[in-house]
């Protein structure tokens, strides 16, 4: 008996046990993540998509290998944490999973991808546990930089690129004359479009300002204060970037700044400012942090070799679960509701309404795509002819879903029309008030011929002018069991640019007499 037990070291069961415990949750999260990326493959390569076509968020290709390499050069920070499920991951993961569930269900990629990479998170820290995900916080969380985000900014920063331009031209001695987004100057024209806005450089300054601040300093102010730096000092580089362009192409006769080149002087400049931003940064750089000690009981400790291997496999399990099991109910509530395609219901005279059969419609449409069905009638009160645009869309999927960033009224560099100004306003229909978005377009053909035109949502009943509030409706329509049925609506009529008042009065009148037909017309395909 002594002899057997003379080489027994006290605690070598337990470390053995703590070793083996441990590359039973790398191999969890090894094979779970692999899971991940399949189970939801439809939503990751729909972020490699856009990486893939867009210069804007090109930088999605490294995120993953970045926040790797962050990983692994503090691989040494884990020998003295403590591994273990965490429920409190398994419950974020729950909500990133219902969070992606909504996303699908409303056709908003970027809710269903930032869910998505939350699920990755949550299941990080659901089978490594709370300890692991503190001390490796930012490696984990760079990976939301793998979103394609922020298309929502390109109309509000374009807004802010062409008044500065207009106030920084005319504060040069330059007359400018505005109209939307076009400028006119004495040496030419000029056109603020997505590009100008300043998102692509605002985007690639963030993820690399977040990455210097992290690997430069230790203090979390210090760190918030250079990334503040890094979405702010961008915005004013690209004002007066814009602002140079314009000034460049004037005083040189267009001879620079012109076509391709403005692109080039762009970068050129990003990248100088963002260089005086890292050198002045380094001044306040620190020393990097060292690898925490080993906290009492974490290594061959009663509670980590105590823990029974039932528990810590059930921890794991629920795990799993918690970010799994969301594709099975999607694809439940997506046999819900109607499908097929669709019928419209017909208009009747109403009021000094009736419709025309035939009657000069104009070369313009919306710009959209992907509906299953679609209405284009035209209306007079023996005066003013007003045209309804009724575009209806149903079994929605990526690409072919009511509000997206490609369905618009009118797209960026139209060919054929301009926007001359926009807006929202109230308006009755029937016995209820709606708010709707306004718009006047411009031929570019023939300037005297213009258009007003105003439009709003339906979704399954409700009206609404909001992007958001519509995929909100959607959501909540499909989680009661009731489909995805949806459309926009569009009405629209001449205008003189002398008497715009009585184009506004018509869509008014036209409105409030028809509107409670048209959603009755809606209504009837919904039902049918």
């Amino acid at each position: 008996m002594s002899l057997s037990n003379a080489g027994h070291k006290p605690g070598s069961d337990v470390a053995a046990g703590d070793a083996s415990a441990r590359r039973l949750h790398l191999a969890v999260l090894a094979l779970g993540l692999l899971w991940l990326l399949f189970w939801y493959r439809d939503t990751f390569m729909a972020m490699v998509s856009i990486w893939d076509r867009s210069e804007t968020f090109a930088h999605g290709f490294v995120i993953a290998p970045i926040s790797a390499w962050l990983v692994w050069r503090r691989r040494h920070f884990i020998r003295n944490l403590p591994i273990e499920p965490s429920l409190l991951g398994a419950v974020f993961g729950l909500g990133a999973g219902f969070a992606w569930l909504l996303g699908e269900l409303a056709s908003v990629d970027a809710v269903s991808q930032f869910a998505f990479v939350g699920m990755v998170i949550s299941f990080i820290w659901a089978v490594m546990g709370t300890a692991v995900v503190r001390t490796y916080a930012f490696p984990i969380g760079f990976l939301f930089f793998m979103v394609p985000f922020g298309e929502f900014m390109f109309p509000t920063m374009m807004d802010w690129t062409a008044n500065f331009i207009i106030w920084a031209v005319r504060a040069s001695g330059v007359p400018v004359y505005a109209e939307g987004y076009n400028l006119v100057i004495p040496s030419g024209r000029w056109e603020v479009v997505e590009g100008c806005s300043g998102v692509r450089y605002l985007m690639a300054s963030v993820v690399v300002g977040s990455l210097y601040a992290y690997l430069n300093y230790r203090s979390t102010k210090k760190r918030l204060v250079f990334v503040a730096a890094s979405i702010v000092v961008p915005v004013f580089a690209n004002w007066l970037r814009a602002y140079g362009i314009v000034m460049l192409g004037h005083l040189t006769d267009n001879k620079l700044a012109a076509g391709a080149d403005h692109l080039i002087y762009g970068w050129v400049f990003f990248g100088i400012i963002i260089m005086i931003l890292f050198w002045i940064g380094s001044r306040w750089q620190e020393a990097e942090e060292e690898a925490p000690a080993a906290a009492a009981g974490t290594r061959g400790g009663a509670a980590a070799a105590g823990q029974a291997t039932t528990g810590r496999l059930a921890g794991l399990v629920i795990a799993v679960a918690a970010v799994t099991l969301w594709n099975p109910v999607l694809a439940f509530l997506d046999r819900q509701g109607q499908h097929g395609p669709v019928q419209f219901g017909e208009f009747a005279a109403a009021g000094k309404w009736s419709q025309v059969d035939g009657g000069d419609k104009p070369a313009w449409t919306p710009r959209y795509q992907g509906m299953r069905g679609q209405q284009h009638v035209l209306f007079t009160n023996g005066e003013t002819q007003v045209g309804v645009f009724l575009t209806y869309y149903r079994d929605q999927v990526a690409g072919e879903e009511l509000i997206n960033s490609e369905n618009r009224i009118l797209l960026n560099k139209d060919e054929e029309w301009r926007f001359t100004a926009s807006g929202t306003q109230r308006q009755p229909i029937g016995s209820e008030a709606i708010q709707l978005r306004t718009n006047e377009l411009r031929s570019n053909a023939d300037a005297s011929h213009r258009l007003a035109v105003w439009h709003w949502y339906w979704v399954n009943g409700r009206w609404t002018h909001s992007d958001y509030v519509g995929k909100a409706h959607l959501a909540l329509s499909q989680l009661r069991g009731r489909g995805d049925d949806s459309a926009m609506v569009a009405l629209y009529t001449p205008v003189n640019a002398e008497r715009r008042g009585e184009a506004e009065a018509a869509l008014a009148d036209f409105l409030a007499t028809m509107g409670p037909q048209i959603g009755a017309v809606l209504e009837h395909a919904r039902v049918r």
